[in-house]
């Protein structure tokens, strides 16, 4: 069964959506084994050779009126990654974000009466790798070459070059990687 036409429409696809929204993918984005859901009137910046697999379920995209969207060079997304952006979320170079993590630089309804909606940037640094599962919340920045391990629930900053895991996740060990290091 060849699936590589099927995944060159899709990508055609899913860049023209891009385009009749204002926005263009860079040079050989990819888009596999499905088509993303694109939601809202923000703006989408891809960079080139950004990946998104859809295989099993789409890569879905909310960005709100006035929102930015911006995805480094390089950067994998896989199946069922959500991406809320109501304000700003910055994903990196090379960045490998793994099946069913989300990212939210919004918490959509107040915890408490009288308390407003929390909007706050989300920032990936470089080559940063997040396990399958991952949930990154409002306000939280991941420095270059850290690691966040399946399942983890991320509400706070992490810092360059740092595994961390768990509910709340926390910091495990360092991570032994050079400048130029790019994950495969």
């Amino acid at each position: 069964m060849k699936l590589q036409p099927l995944n060159r429409l899709r990508t055609l696809l899913t860049a023209l959506r891009l385009r009749l929204r204002g926005d263009a993918p860079g040079k050989r984005f990819f888009v596999h084994s499905g088509l993303p859901r694109i939601e809202g009137r923000g703006r989408i910046s891809i960079a080139e050779r950004v990946n998104w697999n859809c295989h099993g379920a789409p890569v879905a995209v909310e960005v709100g009126p006035g929102a930015l969207l911006e995805i480094g060079a390089r950067a994998f997304l896989n199946a069922g990654v959500e991406i809320v952006c109501h304000h700003s979320v910055r994903i990196g170079e090379n960045c490998r974000i793994g099946p069913r993590c989300v990212l939210a630089d919004t918490n959509h309804h107040p915890v408490h009466e009288g308390q407003p909606v929390r909007v706050a940037p989300v920032r990936l640094g470089r080559n940063v790798w997040l396990g399958r599962g991952v949930t990154v919340l409002p306000g939280v920045s991941i420095g270059d070459h850290a690691v966040v391990a399946a399942g983890s629930v991320v509400f706070a900053d992490v810092p360059p070059r740092e595994v961390w895991r768990g509910n709340p996740a926390a910091y495990v060990k360092p991570v032994r990687a050079a400048d130029g290091y790019v994950r495969p």
